[in-house]
């Protein structure tokens, strides 16, 4: 019998950039809403898949950050490297609006409702998205200039979007 294919909060993984180098992602959760997890990915680059023990993680700027799907780890397009979990809580997880600008509420990472909006908040929020583990690698290569940078693509998985959206939710919260 086959092995069963599985995932752990904190791998991290080598994304092939396609130039002998490779860019460096990290599950970071596991929502229990939903089939997708959490991933960041940072803006470091190796030349060889060992190098990872010479990182130190905490120091890594992380540049992109959302959901996504295990397709390019379970066929090994992007290869588990190595599991660091001390890094996690620190990282600040995404805010999203849920439902119409009549009926809006603002949603965590977990899809656990914890406001009403109003329809000015409502349109400073963006909905929760699933994204295709392919666009993080574009947007990886994009961003090291391998390839062009698709703005409706790439925008909305950036890590400062995040950070948005935890301002804003901080703000709603407080009011």
């Amino acid at each position: 019998m086959a092995k069963r294919f599985k995932l752990n909060e904190g791998d991290v993984f080598a994304i092939p950039l396609g130039n002998s180098e490779f860019g460096l992602g990290q599950i970071i959760n596991f929502p229990k809403t939903s089939d997708a997890f959490i991933v960041v990915i940072f803006n470091e680059k190796i030349a060889e898949l060992n190098e990872f023990d010479k990182i130190n993680i905490d120091d890594l700027k992380i540049i992109f950050l959302g959901y996504t799907f295990d397709a390019k780890l379970y066929y090994k397009d992007w290869q588990i490297i190595g599991n660091y979990k001390d890094n996690i809580q620190s990282i600040p997880l995404p805010f999203f609006k849920l439902g119409t600008s009549d009926d809006a509420r603002l949603v965590d990472y977990k899809s656990k409702v914890l406001k009403h909006l109003d329809e000015s908040q409502f349109d400073e929020l963006v909905y929760k998205s699933e994204i295709a583990p392919i666009r993080y690698e574009n947007a990886l290569k994009a961003h090291f200039g391998l390839q062009e940078w698709i703005p409706e693509d790439y925008d909305k998985i950036l890590y400062e979007k995040t950070l948005e959206s935890v301002k804003i939710a901080e703000e709603i919260l407080e009011s």
